[in-house]
């Protein structure tokens, strides 16, 4: 890697499809480092083009270059345009993957992670195949189904024990997630997902074809952990983030409804769940890249339940808020085959919260936006819907509605705030209607 890092000539760092903020000034930071000028380039698919599927740069700091990435010699065309200064190629999103999994062959000597890491890893099934193989301890008991056939509720309920996980194999987020504890929730949840899920995919760009997992239910309390990895396997996990699901807090749905970086448990608690999530990353074998694993403490110790070839949501936020750690310029350096820069103490607390809309129908209002966005310890506070759009719950297949980054050296201060928010912001919807999936206008 000493040539990457030393070579004048390699000044162009490529981005697949999705352009995220943190991206300009983790590049500056580390054009700083290396004492060149490094320019940004946006490798868009033509297809995720053409259909709005990607994150747009939208101030144009980037040189964006579309082409089809489902035809190799065009792919490869465009690439050798760019290789002789490519200095290293990165895919930030969850949706990204399958194609960078298609750019991988064509920049063999980058560090990237393989072709075959990046498909088990976003694939539910798959991975929990390969980390089971792996060390059978660390994942729940579980099976794929891509119908609600007779046969198929049968093989569930005699090969696994209720209650029961459902979810997608292939869609981020928690769209279509559900926890089933009879027979006739399992009828109904698998019926209504495989009638909806078609039309989901389409909507979210969901990897491989449409299929469901069913997991036994696991008692726990529910973590992630990000974690960089190098070319050689060595892994330095991320203090882990606390992720409290709407279920956890006896509502309705398992969508993440708050993040927090404020941990209650021990040092030596942590340092399992890091080492669970460095066993999770080697059964895939992934490497040169952030990983972002989920898992559960339980009283049997850490079970992962997802783990993505890519940095977590808001991570960015949340851990320079919380330590001082900037993720996106840390990505990078593990590109090049440098190592991360990892500060441990805490500094502050951080804080995500996530809305989704609680009843199906027509989104009528969004109330309290204003008001929530002037509370001490608002960061950033984004509406993804406006009147007229259809809405509905996580899951039922319904998107995020309003979603907000917050921090604050007193914790106290910070969960009052975070509170204060879920009072003022209302989503008021009308006109239910059936099979609602959540589309906007």
């Amino acid at each position: 890697m000493k040539n990457l890092v030393e070579d004048g000539s390699k000044n162009v760092a490529v981005f697949i499809n999705d352009f995220f903020p943190e991206l300009p000034p983790a590049l500056e930071k580390l054009s700083k480092k290396l004492g060149r000028p490094i320019q940004g380039v946006m490798l868009v698919d033509k297809t995720a083009h053409s259909r709005g599927k990607y994150h747009r740069d939208k101030n144009q700091l980037f040189e964006t270059i579309v082409c089809d990435f489902s035809d190799p010699a065009e792919l490869r065309r465009t690439i050798k345009g760019l290789e002789e200064k490519l200095l290293l190629i990165d895919a930030t999103s969850e949706r990204s993957q399958p194609y960078f999994k298609l750019v991988v062959p064509h920049v063999p000597y980058l560090p990237t992670p393989t072709e075959s890491s990046l498909e088990w890893a976003t694939h539910k099934g798959q991975m929990r195949a390969l980390v089971g193989a792996y060390r059978p301890a660390l994942v729940p008991q579980v099976q794929v189904v891509r119908d609600d056939s007779e046969d198929t509720i049968a093989t569930l309920l005699n090969g696994l024990r209720l209650p029961y996980i459902v979810k997608p194999t292939g869609l981020a987020a928690s769209i279509l997630v559900n926890k089933v504890s009879t027979e006739t929730e399992l009828r109904e949840t698998l019926q209504h997902s495989f009638e909806v899920i078609h039309d989901i995919y389409a909507r979210n760009a969901g990897r491989w074809e449409p299929e469901m997992i069913v997991e036994e239910f696991i008692e726990g309390d529910m973590y992630s952990i990000d974690a960089y990895v190098n070319d050689i396997g060595k892994v330095w996990g991320l203090p882990p983030i606390r992720s409290k699901t709407a279920h956890s807090l006896g509502m309705e749905g398992f969508y993440t409804y708050q993040n927090e970086s404020y941990l209650e448990i021990d040092d030596t608690t942590v340092a399992a769940g890091q080492a669970a999530a460095r066993d999770a990353i080697h059964a895939l074998g992934l490497r040169s890249c952030v990983a972002h694993v989920e898992l559960f403490h339980t009283a049997s110790g850490w079970k992962i339940i997802e783990l993505g070839p890519r940095p977590g949501g808001y991570r960015q936020f949340m851990y320079a808020a919380a330590y001082g750690i900037d993720h996106a310029y840390n990505e990078l350096l593990l590109k090049i085959g440098l190592e991360p820069e990892i500060p441990t103490k805490a500094i502050s607390y951080s804080l995500i919260t996530n809305t989704y809309a609680e009843e199906e129908g027509t989104v009528e209002a969004i109330e309290g936006v204003e008001t929530a966005r002037a509370l001490g310890s608002v960061s950033n506070l984004w509406v993804h819907a406006k009147p007229g759009d259809l809405a509905s719950p996580s899951g039922k297949g319904g998107d995020l509605i309003v979603d907000s980054e917050m921090s604050n050296t007193s914790q106290e201060q910070l969960l009052a705030d975070a509170d204060k928010l879920r009072e003022l912001i209302k989503i008021r919807t009308k006109q239910p209607a059936k099979n609602l999936i959540g589309s906007r206008s």
